[in-house]
């Protein structure tokens, strides 16, 4: 077996020492990333995937995991499976995403580049747009996965977790992009809630989002990202798809078409996807921009084996670079940039084409468990852009200084960054400081674009045992047998990882400094490359990081040896507090410093907080049994224990136990005497949460009972002092959090709690709120004391977060109480009840609809909700329904009567003496009507209207023949000519079986006041048993002032007209839709537009 295998391994060692570009031998070429694929004429090679030419003499030297990036061992061919292990998938396309077709086109054409042109007409194709919804999708379900890991820290998903999960799945520049549009969407939502109307606006429009919050909320609750969600989270989550969805369709837009041709650079096509080849474009485009040609951008991209199977050729550098001359290179960039100036559509096929050949977002879209990062479908490494300093070797220095780093040595850092496999700790320990030694200053520059390794207290650094687990990952045997003191072994006991599911150094160090950061760690340790390793290696699984004193231990070398010392034996005693022998804590506690039992950690937590959170009752009591401080809260002074996380601040023991549920560590504690409360004290304010937010929050009803037997206030979160409400970190009462988790049960028995006495200060809002209330003896519900009046408030914002998370049952209790409507909450439970078909529900919210007071209704009304209630009305066979629908129509359009038709004052024409009537005397022209002539003359037709005129022009001078008039009878065409001999209408008289016939007349010969007269008429004698007739002969015939007024004559009377056959008959006739008339759409506008003048306008009513 042994000798079996020594010549695959005499030729793989012979191919890793071929130069990549940037050695020193002879026959080296440095444009490396234009050898991605070899030639079709290359006969294929046994080994599995690599079909390299004959090969030149090999240098001498070689550069050790440099020429990983772009050489492939023999032993690949093996596991283009993703290591036989077949590359799970990671989830099953998700049914429901919280968005939908119509928001994702709203948001992709809102942030259209001019570049691509003028908007389609129709819109985006549907099919691209699902094919996207879809693959980001993938995404969402990666950066949840990682929140929810994140989260059970300390058992709550916030904008922290969120951000960390970000920074965790997406690339650098990706996270910036995502980062800033969340910071972006918070702030809108924070500066919108010191406003009076926060509760009458959506989230999604108080953040200026498209995607709804609230459905994202939701979807978070349901997928248990965590046992708790802050509202933030979810604004972050929200602003990060739709900055996805944003990014990835620009990227679609600024591409060229795809070429069906391969030229260097480009890929052999066989990658997944219909087109697989690898960015030729990126390649080409940073070798035009970096100086030296071809050599500088050499760390761009690199090539790989192709990630589908085997099947894709790639070539080393030096034989590819002999196949394609520089000159083609260039004339492949030539073409590109002709490529990039055409306007390409948003198509699936564009869509595919620029994800498999776009290295940051191909990975990330695939179905597999891992994550593939810094390859695109063709397996090709490459740098981002913010790590390539190629684009703009200047960026890192000041005008006028020297370049910090040669081009030699920033082809040698990028191929660090790239290097996927390493022989040895040393050389991985060199490669690391190299990394990291590039990214800091880089980061440091541009501070806040998502690139890592910025910290205010210094630079992070690897601890050795990180290192040793890193090298375990990226080792690889065969590197070592160059060595010639080192003998192959003749017996594989190891199962080495092949090289197309390895990712590159960068990521390894992107996604262990992301967890590192999460934790406000100066280091990373073992267990951040492990998680690494979880999410970027198929196959490999870990536990979920846990709350422990260590996580943030850092012997810094700033400090001194007895500042140090200290340290240690602070970190040993917390160590012997939490292995859980109570025999041991009076020899910790002489360990931990001058507080003793009550010092903290570098996270700002006592020995008796992490017992809490370990659940250990034993421990609590002996640490209670020291004299351990009860009420000691987690500190706010980053600058002294800068690894505390933002959300734990002012939290209590008691405060950790509610966390994660440990109820007899909870009843130990209040027995022992803690604040229920937690850090709250009376009348100050509250900028974290209570304990009973906390247990609400997760539903915990038994423990929700407990606390407030104690004497918890459920109305903590949203009043502060005196009753103001302010709520600057977005923090709800606890009335909020139930109903924002959907827990029913936990919120009737907030319900059903008796209220507190407050003290009888009163604050200003709350003397001008009183009036004249005071001696009032039976005040209305919720009403009877200052305190029902701060419930109230609670109530309402109770309301507006379960309405916009989607538990309708939740708002109807709270409505159930005399809690009244916004607009806002009813279209929202109004929505979800349509989408559940909950009939009676339905039926309760539009008999609601009048308990809205008019001075709340806002645009909402108009844009979300009529095409709602038109939809249901559409939707709807329910005889109910559609009456009380009708109800609300015609409350909506007002008491003001229906906009009345003016006359058309007809133009000063030529005329002539009534006597000329059709009188045959002097008649120069003769109509044919009905097989009778009638007499009329030239003069005056010719300037009646240009139908008269066309049909006058079209008739010879001297031609005695008729000109015949058909369908128009001879009365009606008497009427016509009456009317334009007498000059004006009013000699005319009109029958009422006349009218429709004359107004087609009218309409016919092109005399508009004639038509506008007769309108008039129509208007005046329309009812409810011909306003149907009068409806379809207007739209029939064109006339959209007479179509208008008859549908105000229709959402006035609708109440009337839902029981004729004829109206129900015109509202849900089917053949509408082929004639192009939508009846329900017509009426929707009108009721918008009448909306708008008497409810939204500065007149309110004056202009109708």
């Amino acid at each position: 077996m042994a000798r079996r295998g020594k010549k695959p391994v005499v030729r793989t060692l012979e191919d890793l020492t071929l130069d990549s570009g940037y050695g020193g031998a002879a026959d080296s070429v440095r444009s490396s990333n234009l050898s991605l694929c070899c030639s079709d004429s290359h006969p294929a090679s046994p080994y599995g995937g690599s079909c390299w030419p004959p090969l030149a003499d090999s240098m001498h030297s070689r550069h050790n995991s440099f020429d990983t990036v772009n050489t492939a061992l023999v032993e690949d061919s093996e596991g283009l499976d993703c290591a036989g292990q077949h590359c799970s998938r990671l989830l099953p396309d998700l049914d429901e995403v919280p968005w939908t077709l119509q928001e994702l086109e709203a948001l992709l054409l809102r942030s259209r580049d001019p570049r691509a042109g003028p908007a389609v007409p129709g819109g985006l194709p549907k099919d691209a747009l699902a094919k996207l919804s879809t693959l980001v999708s993938r995404a969402l379900v990666r950066i949840a996965k990682e929140a929810q890991r994140l989260s059970l820290r300390f058992a709550k998903c916030t904008k922290y977790e969120i951000q960390s999960a970000m920074e965790i799945v997406l690339s650098w520049g990706l996270a910036a992009h995502c980062t800033a549009a969340a910071l972006a969407a918070l702030s809108l939502y924070n500066m919108s809630s010191a406003g009076g109307d926060r509760l009458g606006r959506g989230k999604s429009a108080r953040c200026g989002l498209t995607f709804s919050v609230g459905r994202v909320y939701r979807w978070m609750v349901d997928s248990r990202v965590a046992l708790r969600i802050h509202e933030h989270a979810a604004i972050y989550l929200t602003a990060c798809m739709e900055s996805l969805f944003r990014d990835i369709y620009s990227r679609v837009v600024a591409s060229g078409v795809p070429r069906s041709c391969s030229g260097p650079g480009s890929g052999s096509g066989s990658g997944p996807g219909p087109s697989s080849g690898p960015g030729a474009a990126p390649a080409a485009d940073k070798e035009r921009e970096a100086p030296g040609g071809g050599a500088a951008s050499g760390g761009a991209c690199s090539a790989a084996s192709s990630a589908s199977g085997g099947s894709s050729c790639c070539a080393p550098p030096a034989a590819a670079a002999a196949a394609v001359p520089p000159a083609a290179a260039a004339n492949h960039h030539h073409h590109h940039h002709h490529a990039l100036h055409e306007a390409p559509k948003f198509t699936v096929e564009t869509l595919e084409h620029t994800v498999n050949n776009d290295s940051e977002i191909w990975g990330l879209l695939q179905p597999y468990q891992h994550l593939i990062c810094g390859k695109n479908a063709s397996g090709v490494l490459c740098l981002p852009d913010s790590l390539n300093l190629h684009r703009d070797p200047q960026r890192s220095n000041k005008p006028g200084e020297l370049p910090m780093f040669s081009q030699s040595e920033l082809r040698t850092i990028e191929q660090s960054l790239l290097a996927t496999r390493v022989g040895s700790i040393a050389e991985l320990s060199d490669l690391v400081s190299r990394a990291m030694h590039h990214l800091q200053p880089l980061n440091a520059k541009h501070h806040g674009n998502g690139t890592p390794l910025h910290h205010k207290q210094g630079a992070l650094y690897w601890e050795p045992e990180a290192l040793y687990t890193l090298c375990y990952f990226m080792h690889c045997p065969q590197m070592e047998w160059e060595n010639p003191n080192v003998e192959p072994s003749k017996v594989n006991l190891q199962v080495e990882r092949p090289f197309l599911v390895l990712p590159p150094l960068m990521e390894w160090i992107r996604v262990a400094v992301a967890h590192a950061g999460h934790r406000r760690s100066f280091s990373m340790d073992s267990d951040d490359v492990r998680q690494a390793a979880r999410l970027l290696l198929p196959g490999v699984d870990c536990e979920p990081r846990q709350l422990r004193a260590d996580d943030c231990f850092c012997a810094s070398r700033k400090l001194d040896a007895v500042a140090i010392e200290a340290k240690f034996k602070q970190d040993l005693g917390f160590r012997m507090l939490n292995c859980g022998r109570t025999d041991l804590v009076k020899q910790a506690v002489s360990l931990l410093g001058p507080d003793g039992i009550n010092t903290m950690s570098e996270q700002g937590m006592t020995p008796l907080m992490y017992a809490c959170v370990r659940g250990d009752e034993a421990m609590v009591q002996m640490l209670l049994d020291a004299g351990a401080d009860l009420n000691v809260e987690v500190v706010s002074t980053p600058h002294k224990y800068p690894s505390v996380h933002p959300e734990t601040r002012h939290w209590t023991a008691l405060t950790f136990a509610v966390l994660h549920g440990h109820i007899p560590v909870v009843q130990l504690l209040l027995d022992a005497g803690a604040k229920v409360e937690g850090s709250v004290e009376h009348g100050e304010e509250n900028y974290s949460e209570t304990p009973l937010q906390l247990a609400a929050a997760v539903g915990n009803f038994e423990l929700v009972s407990l606390l407030l037997e104690r004497g918890a206030d459920p109305l903590i979160g949203t009043m502060y002092r005196n009753g103001i409400s302010t709520t600057p970190q977005g923090d709800m009462n606890s009335f909020s959090q139930a109903a924002a988790h959907g827990h029913r049960n936990v919120f009737r028995k907030l319900l059903a709690q008796p209220e507190k006495e407050k003290s009888d200060i009163l604050s200003l809002e709350e003397i001008l709120a009183e009036g004249t209330d005071l001696a009032e003896t039976a005040p209305p519900p919720l009403c009877a004391s200052r305190n029902s009046k701060a419930k109230l408030r609670a109530l309402r914002e109770a309301m507006y977060h379960s309405a916009e998370h989607g538990y309708v049952d939740v708002t109807i209790d709270i409505r159930s109480i005399g809690v009244p409507w916004t607009l806002h909450t009813w279209l929202e439970s109004l929505r979800i009840a349509f989408q559940q078909h909950r009939r009676p529900l339905i039926q309760c919210l539009l008999k609601e609809f009048k308990t809205i007071q008019e001075e709340e209704y806002t645009e909402e009304l108009v844009t979300q909700g009529l095409p709602l209630m038109f939809e249901i009305l559409k939707a709807s066979k329910n005889e109910v329904i559609s009456q009380q629908l009708c109800v609300i129509f015609t409350h909506c359009y007002g008491p003001y009567p229906i906009p009345k038709l003016t006359e058309i004052k007809r133009k000063q024409t030529s005329r002539l003496d009534p006597h000329f009537l059709n009188n045959k005397e002097m008649s120069d022209v003769t109509f044919l009507v009905e097989g009778r002539p009638f007499y009329a003359h030239k003069v005056l037709l010719f300037t009646a209207s240009p139908r008269f005129k066309a049909l006058l022009s079209s008739k010879p001078t001297n031609d005695g023949t008729c000109i015949e008039i058909g369908y128009v009878k001879y009365s009606i065409f008497q009427l016509v000519m009456q009317y334009l001999y007498y000059g004006g209408p009013e000699s005319l008289l009109i029958k009422n079986n006349e009218i429709m016939e004359l107004l087609s007349a009218a309409k016919f010969f092109q005399l508009e006041a004639l038509q506008r007269h007769c309108e008039i008429i129509c208007a005046k004698s329309i009812n409810t048993d011909n306003c149907v007739d009068i409806y379809n002969h207007a739209k029939f015939l064109g006339v959209t002032e007479l179509s208008a007024y008859c549908e105000g004559y229709f959402l006035k009377n609708m109440m009337v007209l839902i029981e004729n056959e004829a109206f129900k008959q015109l509202l849900y006739d089917k053949n509408g839709e082929g004639t192009g008339q939508d009846v329900l759409q017509d009426l929707q506008r009108t009721l918008a537009i009448r909306i708008q003048s008497i409810h939204l306008s500065s007149s309110k009513g004056s202009v109708v």
